[in-house]
């Protein structure tokens, strides 16, 4: 005896693609549909619609500056993606709300993933250890309400200015004082006391205030100085400042040598390397760097960035204060850093400097 299929009911699919969700996203924002109106148009149930809905909801501010829940297809994507890829074990996150917590606010002070790992696993101060990488992927799949721009290194990709053919480089007297005529001991970043020096603008202008950024190679102890201008003269009155301020002989044995780009308010290195107590000696060497070779003065670049968590590009500096300024180096020299096995750059380099502090 035969059956009729027909008498068979067809079910609802309950599986959602990307391309419901985009339809989701237009039906339930712009023609304001209801669920049910939304899944009579799509084969995922009533019930499936409503989770999904429920999953992608984010606030959206209208222009009377009031909010409203609207649905987001790639909010929906995005953790539809992580769930799929977290089935079996539930997610430790879950299970501790003070972590949660924990790690959104160390993120608010500007703490890594790295070092908010390292103090979790190392402190034991609650049940849940997460390694950083669990914690980047809580991140990427918007588990924790924060996103990578909220990291002390956020996206932060390192532009790169090509060289064009013909473009010109400034042919100065610079024998003996490129980056290739260093000593291995600075290549190899084991001794203490070679710096890399840079200026970090705010806007440009002319008379606009820069920072005056120096990094040592080897421990990325931090000074930052406050300049009125990017000039060689404003350049050559902070070294003379931090010279008067530490004595010529400390400071001829703490800036062994210094690394710099082609800047122009770089280019006077007689006046940076000659001391302005004892014109007669030399307190330092400088180096240039390959032009377009940032990479080559890779300290300076990644705390620049650091810096940057404070002091983001686009804002003029005139309204920061000296003592801004020193906060900000302060908490970067005691920052735990990965690479140390999370000790600060004023531990490794007093450790490298025989017990000597930089003052």
């Amino acid at each position: 005896m035969c059956q009729n299929n027909n008498n068979i009911k067809d079910k609802k699919k309950q599986h959602i693609t990307k391309e419901d969700r985009i339809l989701i996203e237009h039906l339930y924002n712009i023609q304001g549909l209801n669920i049910s109106k939304i899944a009579s148009q799509l084969k995922p149930s009533r019930s499936a619609i409503s989770r999904e809905i429920k999953r992608g909801l984010v606030d959206n501010l209208n222009s009377d500056l009031s909010n409203k829940k609207v649905y987001s297809a790639t909010i929906g994507q995005r953790k539809h993606d992580f769930y799929g890829s977290s089935k079996g074990p539930a997610l430790k996150i879950k299970k501790d709300n003070k972590v949660s917590q924990y790690i959104k606010d160390e993120i608010a002070n500007k703490r890594s993933p790295e070092v908010i790992s390292n103090e979790l696993n190392d402190k034991k101060r609650f049940d849940t250890q997460l390694s950083f990488k669990t914690i980047y992927n809580y991140i990427d799949k918007d588990i924790l309400g924060v996103v990578r721009n909220d990291l002390t290194y956020g996206n932060y990709k390192l532009k790169m200015k090509k060289r064009k053919e013909g473009d010109p480089i400034r042919a100065l007297n610079k024998e003996g004082r490129r980056i290739k005529d260093r000593l291995e001991e600075v290549e190899n970043r084991e001794i203490v006391n070679h710096w890399e020096m840079d200026t970090l603008e705010g806007i440009k202008g002319e008379k606009e205030p820069v920072l005056l950024v120096l990094s040592e190679r080897a421990s990325c102890r931090e000074i930052i100085i406050l300049m009125e201008n990017k000039k060689q003269i404003s350049v050559e009155k902070a070294l003379n400042m931090l010279e008067r301020k530490m004595g010529s002989k400390k400071f001829r044995e703490t800036f062994k040598t210094i690394t710099t780009d082609n800047g122009s308010e770089f280019l006077d290195y007689s006046k940076i390397e000659k001391s302005c107590i004892n014109k007669s000696k030399s307190r330092t060497k400088q180096y240039y760097a390959d032009p377009y070779s940032p990479w080559q003065r890779g300290t300076n670049e990644n705390i620049n960035k650091m810096i940057r968590r404070f002091l983001p590009k686009g804002k003029s500096f005139k309204d920061i204060t000296v003592e801004e300024v020193k906060e900000i180096e302060d908490w970067i020299n005691n920052y735990p850093r990965k690479k140390f096995g999370f000790r600060t750059a004023n531990e490794v380099y007093i450790e490298k400097n025989n017990g000597i502090t930089f003052l």
